[in-house]
């Protein structure tokens, strides 16, 4: 049966996912007027309102507190956990956001709750490049989040009821030279690779402003030839909604690292499942925000990584959900 038959509405690719291996397990689905649907199993049930199956598993306090990621910085760095500092401005305040930016470059700019790395801009160094990337998320939205920029790899842990469940490194939008092809061709080629291997949420890369923006920084252009084995980062934020590459590295990262994610999670009260966006440099890390609402976490990432182990972490969600449907543990 399709996931639109059972739950009577469109779900994203990591909430169809969910409601095909919950009705695997034999857990009802009931689609319900206002395009809202319940999942029920042996009297456990969960209302599930717009489409979003983990933030009915969250506590609406846990929504709420990480949808404000100033907020959710605030509290981890109270409680003892590193984040970085970050303060919100309303889209029209560009000269009070450049006073409190400026002694603290480079900083970042990204819009106060949203998802997916849209308008976000990394590594600002400057007023214009400042005012500019300012005026660009604020057209969109009401408020913008000015953050102190932290160097270092950006990781995605997945946090499901107080266990890391799987980790990938997420790399920018990126393409290797080869000493003989420009960057607008390596581009092309890599978006060739895209369409073959059909990985459903690795996309092509779009040449764009942003792009240029980055390559500036470098003094190159779409022109430019790359020398043999170079990396070229196309874009400072590291969606793979933007065209960056997951890279599982779940065994990879060491306990203590991951035993200090699970701790910074268990921190915010009422937060079950969740994505967890971690810069690590060395053994140093900085906890970037936690991914909840609106969208939830993008669970997806680790069952289509473009480099490594799958991992079926949607299975760890409906052990979760309903753990009565839970396969008995061999070990």
């Amino acid at each position: 049966m399709k996931v639109k038959e059972l739950t009577g509405r469109v779900l994203n690719r990591s909430n169809r996912m969910i409601v095909l291996e919950a009705y695997k397990r034999g857990v009802e689905i009931t689609p319900l007027l206002n395009k809202r649907f319940k999942m029920e199993y042996n009297g456990k049930s969960y209302l599930i309102r717009k489409g979003m199956i983990v933030n009915s598993y969250n506590t609406p306090l846990a929504i709420e507190v990480t949808n404000r990621k100033e907020i959710t910085s605030r509290m981890l760095r109270g409680k003892g956990f590193p984040a970085p500092e970050n303060v919100v401005f309303s889209n029209k305040d560009v000269e009070r956001a450049w006073s409190w930016a400026q002694p603290i470059l480079p900083v970042v700019i990204k819009p106060y709750n949203d998802a997916k790395g849209k308008h976000v801009y990394v590594e600002i160094t400057n007023y214009n490049e400042f005012v500019h990337c300012f005026h660009k998320v604020g057209k969109n939205h009401k408020e913008v989040l000015i953050e102190e920029y932290i160097s270092g790899n950006e990781y995605r842990f997945t946090y499901v009821k107080n266990e890391i469940v799987g980790v990938a490194r997420r790399i920018p939008a990126n393409v290797t030279g080869d000493g003989i092809s420009t960057i607008a061709e390596l581009i092309e080629e890599k978006n060739k690779k895209r369409e073959e291997r059909k990985n459903p949420i690795h996309i092509k890369i779009h040449l764009d402003e942003e792009i240029e923006r980055v390559l500036s920084k470098s003094n190159y252009t779409y022109n430019t030839i790359p020398e043999d084995g170079e990396m070229v980062y196309l874009r400072s934020n590291s969606n793979v909604s933007t065209g960056g590459d997951a890279i599982d590295v779940t065994d990879e990262i060491n306990f203590e690292i991951k035993e200090a994610v699970r701790k910074a999670v268990r921190s915010i009260p009422g937060v079950r499942i969740c994505g967890v966006d971690v810069l690590i440099n060395g053994d140093n890390i900085h906890i970037l925000e936690m991914n909840v609402g609106p969208l939830g976490p993008m669970l997806t990432m680790h069952h289509f990584p473009w480099v490594g182990k799958k991992r079926n972490v949607i299975e760890k969600v409906v052990d979760a959900l309903f753990p009565e449907t839970a396969k008995p543990d061999k070990t």
